[in-house]
């Protein structure tokens, strides 16, 4: 989807030149604003199709929790080194995802338009 919105190109362009965390930094926009997509695509298919069995979303939404990027570090290493990240954290991915779920909207989807991830 962000592909074909164009999205990527235009954040691989920006990304060249950068150091590390400036990277990683967009890199995890991008990670996140593709976990709000996958929440839209949860909500659009229950509507249409009405084929989510109980407990799908609360698998996405674990599935989302369980690579976030603080919960495989802290695993791994045992610290928790944000600047490094390049998907999100837990409670960040799990919070695009449900904001995707919960408004069926593409708009609310810009990770790039806000501070707040």
């Amino acid at each position: 989807m962000q592909n074909q919105l164009g999205i990527l190109g235009k954040i691989d362009r920006e990304r060249r030149g950068m150091g590390e965390a400036e990277s990683n930094a967009l890199q995890v926009r991008i990670e996140l604003q593709a976990d709000c997509f996958a929440g839209i695509w949860a909500n659009h298919t229950e509507q249409m199709r009405r084929i989510l069995e109980p407990g799908d979303v609360e698998s996405g939404i674990g599935a989302a929790a369980a690579v976030g990027d603080d919960r495989l570090q802290r695993r791994a290493q045992g610290y928790v080194v944000p600047e490094s990240f390049t998907h999100g954290s837990s409670a960040q991915r799990v919070r695009w995802f449900r904001t995707g779920l919960e408004s069926g909207d593409i708009q609310r989807c810009d990770t790039f338009g806000t501070d707040r991830l």
